[in-house]
């Protein structure tokens, strides 16, 4: 029954609440994140609804409710500092009462972190419950002299050498970007390219709709040359990225982050917990290094290396199955039907591996065969199999591919070891000499540090270099990936990677492979970003106005 309350109440609860009766309802932004998170902490222990308790909390002297409420907004004042600290105290005693580590997911923050490698990226989006944007190397022109001084290697007799080779490779990228424009532009003229309703540049008359085309042509010739001149970038190129999380996964992440081996990231760590405590600090206080993280991977990198010391790489694969489930089709199909019966799982399968193929068929028809888009993805039972893929591709492939979250990735370290890719555009251009160059200059110095400085070497390593990363998952969860990551627009490099995966598990299971219906296996090149421009921009005109440049 939903609650009722008094004229009084009313007036109480109405800025904090979408409705004061329904018995589904939100917080307005008003309520800070900790009080979201006492509240609903109470519906384990309570009978009252969460708008009865705010209520109480509200006329609870000690909580010190009232007086943030009174000041909510200002954010300003000694009374606002000491009524927030009254209320923090009050919920910790809360929150240490009820003991339960699950009160921490029901708290969000957003934090923004700046000026930080492409190496701690990686790490800070290694996260599996986090959801972090970031800055775009394919629509953001890189400041050419952003990049990580790191403190190690600026006090080392490297450092000279570091600045330079750096400074190399980005002033290469950011010179290469008018003629790689130019060069795109002459390779895909506007004027062949398929504009609105499949016209052509020649056949818009109406001047509205050609500044529209225009805009799409710009933005995706832009994007094209980036992508093609991504691969100079060296992974200390300083970027921006946001991650919103709630308390349990951030007191995790800052643990790992803190206990990392490179200082920048560890650095990071730190300012993340002091930044959040000033926000959700109930919810992040116990984050700390882990020492059996720590010692863990010490320990286990000397193992390994005396393990496999006189060993190299015997294969060059980008994409390698290398496991899968045999009987995934029993597996998927039984899991298909469990949840449409009542019998136990074992009686179930059974059934499933007495079955005809076409029976079995059947009954994956009906259950992932009705699909009408790739947005749409089959139901649960389809993580009921799996596959593993080593993978080798550049880093700037595995940038892309990293943040997908439904999964298990293991990456290596970052190394000149596996060699370097490189776009067939710039020696199309006359590109290819200087390319190589500019790798040549980063591998030397790889070595160099790597010597003395293993984990710091990573940072001079370019973005065309291979990276070796294990990824395990599940057959749901390669419907997205691969129909995501296989789409004209996307980059070549991660394309090329999705499509393998998707013939490797063709071959296996052909059966789930002929479901997967929005692979895209089209390999020639093109202005991949201009069908995506084109919708923004009748997006944008349909809205009544322009795109907005913040």
């Amino acid at each position: 029954m939903t609650d009722s309350f008094t004229e009084e109440e009313k007036k109480i609860l109405a800025p904090y609440f979408t409705n004061l009766d329904k018995p589904v309802y939100a917080f307005t932004n008003r309520v800070p994140e900790e009080v979201v998170a006492v509240l609903f902490s109470k519906y384990s222990r309570s009978i009252s609804s969460v708008r009865k308790n705010f209520l109480r909390l509200v006329k609870d002297p000690n909580a010190g409710f009232q007086e943030i409420l009174d000041t909510v907004g200002s954010g300003e004042g000694k009374g606002f500092t000491a009524a927030l600290e009254k209320a923090r105290n009050f919920f910790q005693r809360i929150l240490v009462g009820y003991g339960d580590d699950s009160i921490g997911e029901l708290g969000m923050a957003h934090i923004a972190c700046e000026d930080i490698s492409n190496i701690a990226t990686k790490r800070l989006e290694s996260a599996r419950l986090t959801s972090p944007l970031e800055k775009s190397t394919r629509y953001v022109i890189y400041d050419k002299t952003k990049f990580l001084r790191e403190p190690k290697i600026m006090r080392s007799e490297f450092a000279d050498e570091y600045v330079r080779v750096n400074e190399l490779l980005l002033n290469t990228y950011a010179e290469q970007i008018e003629p790689m424009i130019a060069y795109v532009k002459k390779q895909w003229p506007i004027e062949d390219a398929d504009l609105f309703q499949g016209k052509k540049y020649s056949e818009i008359s109406d001047e509205a709709e050609l500044k529209r085309a225009e805009k799409a042509y710009e933005s995706s010739v832009k994007a094209k040359a980036l992508d093609i001149l991504r691969y100079y970038m060296p992974a200390s190129t300083l970027t921006n990225m946001g991650i919103t999380a709630n308390g349990r996964a951030f007191e995790y992440l800052i643990s790992k982050l803190m206990s990392d081996e490179l200082e920048e990231v560890r650095s990071i760590g730190r300012m993340m917990k002091e930044e959040l405590s000033k926000v959700i600090p109930s919810l992040v206080k116990r984050a700390k290094p882990s020492d059996f993280v720590i010692e863990t991977r010490k320990g286990m990198q000397q193992l390994t290396n005396k393990m496999f010391e006189n060993e190299t790489s015997e294969t060059g694969e980008t994409v390698a199955l290398i496991d899968y489930d045999k009987d995934a089709e029993v597996k998927i199909v039984s899991s298909a039907l469990y949840e449409f019966s009542n019998l136990p799982m074992a009686q179930i399968r059974e059934k499933v591996n007495a079955m005809a193929t076409e029976e079995r068929l059947k009954v994956l028809e009906e259950y992932i065969g009705k699909r009408t888009n790739r947005r749409e993805k089959p139901m649960r039972a389809a993580e009921a199999a799996y596959y593993t893929f080593d993978m080798l591709s550049d880093y700037g492939a595995y940038r892309d591919l990293q943040r997908h979250r439904m999964l298990t990735q293991i990456p290596q370290a970052l190394t000149v070891a596996h060699g370097y890719d490189i776009p067939p555009e710039l020696a199309e251009v006359g590109f290819e000499d200087k390319f190589h160059e500019c790798m040549k200059a980063a591998e030397e110095l790889y070595h160099k540090l790597h010597a003395k400085y293993p984990h710091e070497a990573q940072y001079v390593v370019p973005f065309a270099y291979k990276i070796r990363y294990l990824f395990v998952f599940n057959l749901r969860e390669a419907f997205h990936l691969i129909e995501l990551r296989s789409v004209p627009q996307g980059h070549p490099s991660y394309r090329y990677v999705a499509q393998e995966m998707f013939r490797q598990i063709k071959n296996v299971h052909p059966v789930f492979a002929q479901y997967m219906r929005y692979v895209y296996l089209d390999e020639r090149d093109s202005l991949g970003r201009l069908k995506g421009e084109l919708k923004t921009q009748e997006k944008l005109a349909k809205l009544g106005g322009k795109e907005i440049d913040l």
